[in-house]
C-alpha cells in the first residue's frame, strides 16, 4: 500500500503541475487511458489522482462523462493562501500555551529530518515531515472548528508546494527555525506574525506558476 501511495502522490503532483502551469488547459477533458500512458502508470493512480484533484477544486469529476479542468486563477490562489495564513495565525497562538515539552521536541526533530532531506534533496519526505510540522504546531489548539478549516486548507496542494519548487525548502525550514525560536520565547504576536508570513510567501510563489 506504501508504494501504491507514493505512486499516487506523485501522479497527483505531476498533474497538478501541468494543471498549475496550464500546460493541460482549464476546460480541457482527461482521459484515464491517455493520462495513464503520459506518465507511464496504471488507470488506478490516476483515478485516484482525479479525485485528489476534484477535492483541490482543480478537476470536475462528471458522473459518466469523466474528468475536465476546472483551472484556477492568481486570485484563487492568494485568496486560498490569505485565508489559510489568518487561520493558522491564529490557530497556534491559541496552542502555545498547551504544547508540552515533547511537542517541541518533536517540532526540534522534524526540522532536524527536512534539513536531512534537503541535504539528500528528497522532496516527498520533506513534504511529509512539514506537513507533520504543521500539524504539530496547532496540537495544543482546543477550538476544533478553526483547526477543521486549518486541516482542509493544509491538505492539498499547498503542502505540495516544494515538488514545484525544490529549492525553496531550504527557506522554507530555516523559517521553520524562527517559528520554534517564537514559540520557546512564547512570543505570540512575533508566532502569528512569522507562521502569516511564512503561509503567504509560499502562496506568492505559487502565483507565479498561473499564468
Amino acid at each position: 500500500m506504501k508504494d501504491f501511495n507514493t505512486l499516487q502522490e506523485k501522479v497527483t503532483a505531476l498533474l497538478r503541475n501541468d494543471i498549475l502551469t496550464q500546460e493541460i488547459k482549464p476546460g480541457e477533458r482527461l482521459v484515464q487511458d491517455e493520462l495513464a500512458s503520459k506518465y507511464g502508470v496504471s488507470r488506478m493512480p490516476i483515478r485516484e489522482a482525479l479525485r485528489s484533484l476534484e477535492r483541490e477544486g482543480l478537476v470536475l469529476i462528471h458522473p459518466y462523462k469523466g474528468a475536465e479542468v476546472v483551472g484556477t486563477t492568481k486570485d484563487d490562489i492568494e485568496e486560498l493562501y490569505y485565508i489559510r495564513s489568518i487561520l493558522e495565525g491564529i490557530t497556534v497562538v491559541k496552542s502555545m500555551n498547551f504544547l508540552t515539552k515533547e511537542d517541541k521536541q518533536q517540532l526540534q526533530r522534524l526540522i532536524i529530518e527536512m534539513d536531512i532531506d534537503i541535504i539528500n534533496n528528497q522532496v516527498d519526505e520533506f513534504v511529509v515531515h512539514n506537513k507533520e510540522f504543521h500539524i504539530v504546531l496547532q496540537k495544543g489548539c482546543s477550538w476544533t472548528k478553526i483547526k477543521m478549516l486549518t486541516k482542509e486548507y493544509i491538505e492539498g496542494y499547498p503542502s505540495h508546494v516544494p515538488r514545484l519548487y525544490p529549492d525553496m525548502m531550504s527557506i522554507s525550514n530555516q523559517e521553520h527555525k524562527q517559528i520554534l525560536k517564537a514559540l520557546e520565547e512564547m512570543n505570540p504576536l512575533k508566532l502569528q506574525r512569522l507562521v502569516e508570513n511564512h503561509i503567504m510567501r509560499v502562496g506568492n510563489m505559487l502565483t507565479e506558476l498561473i499564468k
